[in-house]
């Protein structure tokens, strides 16, 4: 899927995840998405990957999945956006 802004694409997979039952945990998305984990920001350069793992809960429970997020910066300035609940 491609996206014009980094953060609609985020925006769009953590509605998706909690239509599917799950809960993103705030600290853990607040510390890795938005404020960009270790790229120290979320939007990928042009030609670059940037991948994150959010675990989830459900029914206030830990489950044994985590959310994989990843965005590719393409040279048309949209992002692409591949994730899935593994």
């Amino acid at each position: 899927m491609y996206f014009k802004s980094a953060t609609a694409a985020v925006e769009y997979v953590k509605l998706q995840t909690e239509k599917q039952g799950y809960k993103v945990d705030y600290s853990e998305w607040f510390t890795k998405i938005a404020c960009g984990g270790r790229y120290g920001r979320l939007r990928p350069s042009v030609g670059e990957y940037h991948s994150f793992i959010i675990e989830l809960s459900k029914d206030n429970k830990k489950v044994n999945k985590c959310l994989s997020i990843t965005l590719y910066g393409m040279d048309s300035g949209n992002f692409e956006l591949v994730n899935y609940i593994n």
